[in-house]
């Protein structure tokens, strides 16, 4: 996967250059995360990401655009699995397991680096409408299909809007988080019920 952030003041790309190495592509996302980990979005360069790396900034400019395309990337590649919604079982019973996971995952290092990423975009337009793309579109599509599985299984009301549910279970959780406040199973649980229970009404 290619993500791109445009940035005007990084040097361009070239147009042209040596197919990737999978394996030089993966070092080189493990030492980005790392970084982002250790320092936050802001005091990670391109030159601290090619030295954990081992490779030259000019690698890093030849397959991305620039440092936030590399970050946001390397959060993707570590996380992508982070957060199933799944396959098996009774669709609601998968919607709840999210939400619980959800909980847990904010409180996690990789739900950490999550929460700085949100505070980052909102300084960085690019980055944020790169994060849009990749991140938010893609998982609010997987969590908005389980809803209507619900649905079409009985367990919820056709009248139910599932991006409305959704955001009735995320948003409860990613806000207090965001604030530096305690998030639990508990608490989810507590949304999850009554969400669910509302909106059968």
């Amino acid at each position: 996967m290619k993500t791109s952030v445009d940035n005007a003041s990084e040097p361009p790309r070239p147009a042209m250059g040596r197919p990737r190495s999978e394996k030089t592509r993966k070092a080189i996302l493990r030492a980005a995360y790392h970084l982002l980990k250790q320092n936050g979005f802001d005091d990670v360069s391109m030159q601290e990401i090619a030295l954990r790396a081992g490779v030259s900034t000019a690698t890093l400019y030849r397959w991305w655009e620039n440092k936030q395309a590399i970050l946001l990337e390397a959060y993707l590649e570590t996380t992508r699995e982070v957060l199933p919604y799944g396959k098996r079982g009774s669709p609601l019973a998968r919607l709840r397991k999210y939400t619980l996971r959800l909980a847990e995952f904010l409180k996690s290092e990789n739900g950490r680096v999550f929460l700085r990423l949100m505070l980052a975009m909102q300084d960085n337009p690019t980055l944020r409408q790169a994060f849009y793309e990749n991140v938010y579109l893609p998982r609010r599509a997987d969590g908005r299909a389980v809803v209507e599985e619900a649905i079409a299984a009985g367990e919820l009301p056709a009248s139910v809007d599932a991006d409305f549910i959704i955001s009735l279970l995320i948003g409860p959780l990613i806000q207090p988080a965001l604030l530096g406040q305690e998030v639990n199973t508990k608490s989810a649980q507590t949304i999850f019920d009554f969400v669910i229970r509302a909106s059968s009404f």
